[in-house]
């Protein structure tokens, strides 16, 4: 029962990865890295250290994540020491 489960995850987060927004090496780097650690589980006990788990979800989450859209205007988005275009 443990092992459907965890292929049925594994199964969503690979069709998450496919519909992702990101670009496509970021994807691929993401679902290979993350491949990987789904065999090392299957050998071992990689996922029961809680480290490996956070970094999992945390790689799978930034690659499965929209891209923020940066406003031309904002001086916020532009950096703190980025001039301002509407000065001149």
């Amino acid at each position: 029962m443990g092992a459907a489960l965890l292929a049925g995850a594994f199964g969503w987060l690979l069709y998450g990865l496919w519909r992702s927004p990101r670009p496509t090496p970021v994807v691929l780097c993401a679902a290979a890295a993350l491949t990987a650690l789904a065999v090392l589980a299957v050998l071992g006990n990689a996922l029961s250290f809680a480290p490996v788990t956070a970094g999992a979800g945390l790689l799978a989450g930034l690659a499965t994540a929209r891209v923020v859209p940066v406003a031309s205007g904002d001086r916020a988005s532009a950096g703190a020491g980025a001039p301002d275009p509407s000065a001149r």
